[in-house]
């Protein structure tokens, strides 16, 4: 089979006009994203499951919370020279030349920032794959949630302590459960310390005799 050979704006265009014409089939329901390999050749993936869905929400609560100057998209495509990738969150500032744009299937450039929220059919090679690619298209960081939650920022010269765009963000995300959970063990142990502090403020009886009984 020969390989067809296109300038990196002949990729971004046949990108796209693929992701038409996929966006225009009917979809299974069963089918959370999908992607293009460089030849147009569809790639789908199945629902990936609550925790993964709890954590990317919550992920996307803290970006709006913690930058609200910018637009924050779950599955929107971006076009690389490998075909469309769908990062599961991004994040583009009011500066992406596609803010103000509407109906925008495709990103291009990159967002500024890609968030990929693992599950347990995810390989490294794919990961480290679509970082390469987020990059090579203008991103400027892209984060990783693992499996338990915890998150590690990359810019374009490897991984870094924290994100230089979003200073706050947490470092773990948790799901509802664990935040739930957190709570109660919080709580038990507020009521242990309080329980604590009035034994130790109870007034103790002083040690001596006992008082002489009267006789009659």
């Amino acid at each position: 089979m020969s390989v067809i050979t296109r300038s990196r704006t002949e990729q971004h265009a046949f990108n796209e006009r693929r992701w038409a014409e996929i966006m225009a089939e009917p979809l299974d329901g069963s089918i959370s994203k999908i992607e293009t390999d460089r030849e147009g050749n569809a790639i789908m993936s199945p629902s990936a499951g609550k925790d993964h869905g709890d954590r990317q929400a919550e992920i996307v609560y803290q970006l709006k919370l913690l930058l609200p100057k910018g637009g924050v998209l779950t599955e929107c495509g971006v076009s690389t020279q490998e075909g469309n990738k769908t990062p599961d969150i991004s994040w583009i500032s009011i500066h992406h030349p596609q803010f103000r744009k509407s109906d925008v299937k495709v990103l291009n450039p990159a967002p500024e920032i890609c968030v990929e929220v693992l599950s347990p059919s995810n390989s490294a090679e794919d990961i480290e794959l679509k970082r390469r690619l987020y990059f090579e298209e203008g991103a400027q960081e892209i984060w990783i949630c693992g499996l338990e939650g915890q998150i590690k920022f990359f810019s374009p010269a490897g991984e870094v302590e924290s994100s230089r765009l979003c200073a706050k963000f947490p470092k773990r995300i948790l799901t509802s459960h664990e935040r739930l959970d957190l709570e109660q063990q919080k709580e038990a142990a507020r009521k242990a310390g309080r329980t604590s502090q009035r034994s130790e403020r109870s007034p103790q009886k002083a040690p001596g005799r006992e008082p002489p009984r009267s006789e009659r």
